[in-house]
């Protein structure tokens, strides 16, 4: 055989050789998922991101094959859900649901028992919600300033109910208090739903409440949404209006809700999970129940986009904790 193809057929058989090797491979590779899924929520339930998560583990897992168990790990203002998943076997079989709170732990407790980036394998960000700045009628006041005004004439005296410290809530409580120059007492719950309840029973004077779980009792009469605290009226509630209209601009606070993974879970796992996830996130029916609830939903996600998002968003919420004085220690 000449020597030019001989070297021909020694590339061919090479090339056949990587083929077989590669589609063995492929066959020796473990399928995914082969088991269910544990979904670990760092929300009592009942609550906006507790419904969220429960609602993507039912669309996610009809895609998979394989059932998304949801288990709450609720406390230290989502820090225990997060480390139980930090610590977990980088399988794919674990997995995180979270919100702007994991952003906001690296500035409010600077020993995190994990690192809230590096330890994780983020999936893709799913969407946020934003909030009302709800009283109830007891309260005498029917908009913004009136808050405010209250909030100036009696320093202190009135008291603001959270999903617990550090929460979302509680950072825009602060943020309030911060831009009005008032004071008014943080008063700490387990959950957004704890602290309706001590609203509505006239045991605290005001709340940051997601639009999903208040609009109904916006809508009864049972709670006053004085301003939604946004770039845009809430869909669910278009005649509240936004913190601009109602005489304070600058006063705006979203949270936003992502899927992640321990860090070293395999490359093909995350993109298995990406994938399932963007076909919820294009699912009409999915997209109408979410939206319904005021979750406004992304129209696509990538795991490097999501990890650069969440390093953002530390970065951009860094000062507003310093400069409030809030700390988990």
């Amino acid at each position: 055989m000449k020597p030019l193809l001989r070297s021909l057929a020694l590339l061919a058989c090479a090339g056949m050789a990587c083929q077989a090797t590669h589609a063995q491979a492929q066959a020796q590779a473990p399928a995914y998922p082969t088991q269910p899924i544990q979904l670990v929520i760092p929300y009592v339930p009942g609550g906006g991101s507790d419904t969220l998560a429960r609602l993507l583990a039912e669309h996610m897992g009809t895609r998979l094959g394989q059932r998304i168990v949801p288990e709450n790990k609720p406390g230290a203002a989502t820090m225990l859900a997060a480390a139980q998943v930090a610590r977990a076997a980088p399988n794919g079989y674990t997995l995180l649901i979270s919100t702007l709170a994991h952003a906001l732990n690296s500035s409010l407790q600077p020993q995190l028992p994990y690192h809230p980036v590096n330890d994780f394998e983020f999936i893709g960000k799913i969407g946020s919600f934003g909030f009302l700045v709800v009283t109830t009628p007891k309260l005498g006041v029917q908009d913004l300033q009136g808050l405010v005004e209250r909030m100036r004439a009696q320093p202190g005296k009135l008291q603001f109910g959270s999903a617990g410290v550090g929460s979302p809530m509680h950072l825009g409580g602060e943020y309030l208090k911060h831009l009005t120059g008032t004071d008014a007492i943080h008063v700490p719950y387990k959950g957004e739903g704890a602290a309706l309840t001590d609203l509505l029973g006239g045991h605290i004077s005001f709340m940051l409440c997601t639009v999903a779980t208040c609009a109904p009792r916006v809508q009864d009469g049972s709670l006053t949404a004085l301003a939604a605290p946004s770039a845009t009226r809430p869909a669910l509630l278009p005649k509240v209006p936004t913190s601009a209209e109602a005489g304070l601009p600058g006063y705006e606070i979203s949270t936003w809700i992502f899927l992640a993974a321990p860090k070293g879970t395999p490359a093909a796992v995350v993109q298995r999970l990406d994938r399932a996830l963007n076909e919820v996130l294009a699912d009409e029916k999915f997209r109408g129940r979410v939206t319904a609830m005021g979750v406004d939903l992304d129209a696509r996600s990538t795991p490097a986009g999501t990890r650069q998002f969440v390093q953002a968003e530390i970065e951009k919420w860094r000062p507003v904790v310093k400069s409030s004085g809030m700390t988990l220690n």
